[in-house]
């Protein structure tokens, strides 16, 4: 049986750097993954909403997408849903789109969009049913023109 005095030192030092270089990369990968969303600011639901209502879109920087959305759309509603780490932000809605009335819903990241400062929907539906991004595209163009 060999004694720590019987390996060279060039062996123990690389021992504990590498040690050293695991249990770092460990500790980062369990805060970046875990621990990192526990100190994230709680925000309520009224919060989270008000960031996408206050928010634009790209195209059109001026023009905050709450208020828009509301005038355009009838019987709106505005809420939260929240699943494990995602935040989401749903907007409903009715409007006369597709040569008809249809219900719309569009869900928006709340987490990215406080993140990036820029908003995207991760979903869209008319009469629960995907649209294409070509035609979330035209409805959007509607709204804010």
């Amino acid at each position: 049986m060999k004694y720590i005095k019987d390996i060279p030192a060039k062996y123990i030092i690389l021992i504990i750097s590498v040690s050293i270089i695991v249990l770092f990369l460990m500790l980062s990968f369990i805060y970046f993954f875990y621990i990192k969303d526990m100190f994230e600011i709680r925000l309520t639901d009224e919060e989270y909403i008000n960031i996408i209502k206050n928010s634009s879109f790209y195209g059109y920087p001026d023009k905050k997408i709450g208020s828009y959305f509301d005038n355009f759309f009838s019987n709106t509603k505005w809420y939260c849903i929240k699943n494990l780490n995602k935040i989401n932000v749903v907007f409903e809605g009715d409007a006369y789109y597709f040569g008809k009335y249809v219900k719309f819903k569009i869900i928006f990241d709340a987490k990215k969009t406080i993140k990036t400062k820029t908003i995207q929907p991760i979903f869209y539906t008319a009469d629960d049913k995907k649209i294409l991004y070509t035609d979330f595209l035209n409805l959007i163009n509607m709204i804010f023109r």
